[in-house]
């Protein structure tokens, strides 16, 4: 036969049960707070000294850059579709020695099955593309490297087929801004 605990052991464990939830519900609420301390929204230009890279963001649009943990790499640009141009840069520690290296490594791809097609584009750096089709998703990275080497730069779409074109016109219009800074 159990026995029930008494009256007064019962209310403890409920209140040890009870402040040991608050402190980990504070803990984090605090810890949430310190990850996206840095996070800010940004319009018009994107300045990232880091990897030594900007942008130009459309206008009517922002992007959210400083959310990701470590130093930051790039910003996240929200499309009126629900799509995402994500345009970030990164050391090159897979040694790769292209972008079409890069982009066929499958590092790139949705999970889709298949390699996409990649090209080598004309842009002001040695960079590659590629666009890959699932269903009814979209897909088209772009990968680009310094010619003296150093870090190497992602700009990607994530997008349904039927916002694909218009979509591909606001990515176009960052690649053409895409401008290399110096480090100070």
């Amino acid at each position: 036969m159990l026995r029930q605990k008494p009256f007064k052991t019962r209310q403890r464990d409920w209140v040890v049960s009870r402040g040991l939830m608050s402190g980990v519900l504070l803990i984090q609420l605090a810890c949430n707070g310190v990850t996206f301390a840095d996070a800010r929204w940004v319009e018009g230009s994107y300045h990232n000294l880091a990897f030594g890279y900007s942008i130009t963001i459309p206008p009517g649009l922002r992007g959210m850059a400083g959310d990701e943990d470590g130093p930051e790499r790039g910003v996240r640009i929200l499309l009126p579709s629900g799509g995402v141009i994500l345009v970030f840069g990164e050391p090159n520690s897979l040694h790769w020695k292209s972008p079409k290296e890069g982009l066929r490594s499958g590092r790139a791809n949705i999970a889709c099955g298949y390699q996409p097609e990649v090209k080598q584009i004309n842009f002001v750096l040695n960079a590659a593309k590629a666009v890959q089709i699932c269903g009814d998703r979209v897909l088209r990275v772009i990968l680009a490297f310094r010619k003296s080497g150093g870090p190497l730069y992602w700009l990607r779409l994530e997008t349904v087929r039927a916002h694909a074109s218009e979509d591909e016109e606001v990515l176009d219009s960052i690649t053409e801004s895409f401008r290399l800074i110096r480090k100070e």
